[in-house]
């Protein structure tokens, strides 16, 4: 990767894009913490312990919940559930964004190089059915994620990031339970 976007900033455009309503699912470790770093909100859902399932749980919720669903993916997460991809295009629900950040390493565990180096996850998006775009920079990020929010249908947006190393934000203080009870209150399913 010769130009990266910065995942701060990219955050940040997603949180200023975010309405009350929207539910951001984000992937365990450097997502969550820049997230939840950022801006705690009651309808942020941090992923823990369960690499893979970062697009899976957010597409589980749009197909359930009435709400804009954002899922913060990481590279290394979604090569664990590749196949989740074809499952989201055949339902393809019109309120789930996905984007994934691809540093190409496993950066929560240690920066171990990942296989994102040589796959392209727009183009394996496209090749499942979905509406998705590759981007390298922060401002062509914005305006894809703002293309893809106003996509009628799910739609991934790949953005290639620099390494980020955030600091613990307070949100990850709280126990797993009691975050995921704050978030399904907020949804109204508690």
């Amino acid at each position: 990767m010769t130009d990266q976007a910065d995942q701060f900033e990219c955050t940040q455009i997603v949180l200023d894009h975010a309405t009350e309503e929207t539910a951001v699912v984000s992937n365990l470790g450097v997502a969550s913490r820049i997230l939840g770093g950022m801006d705690d909100r009651m309808r942020n859902f941090y992923m823990r312990g369960a690499m893979g399932c970062t697009t899976p749980t957010g597409f589980g919720l749009a197909v359930t919940a009435d709400v804009p669903v954002t899922v913060l993916e990481g590279d290394g997460s979604l090569l664990m559930s590749l196949g989740c991809l074809s499952t989201v295009a055949t339902y393809d629900p019109s309120n789930l964004t996905i984007v994934v950040w691809n540093n190409e390493t496993y950066a929560t565990t240690g920066g171990q190089p990942s296989a994102s180096e040589t796959l392209d996850f727009a183009d394996v998006a496209k090749g499942c059915g979905l509406k998705a775009t590759h981007v390298s920079n922060t401002s062509d990020f914005e305006d894809a994620y703002v293309e893809a929010l106003e996509h009628d249908g799910t739609a991934l947006v790949a953005c290639d990031v620099e390494r980020a190393t955030p600091e613990r934000p307070r949100s990850h203080d709280h126990h797993t339970m009691a975050l995921t009870q704050r978030f399904r209150r907020e949804l109204g399913v508690e």
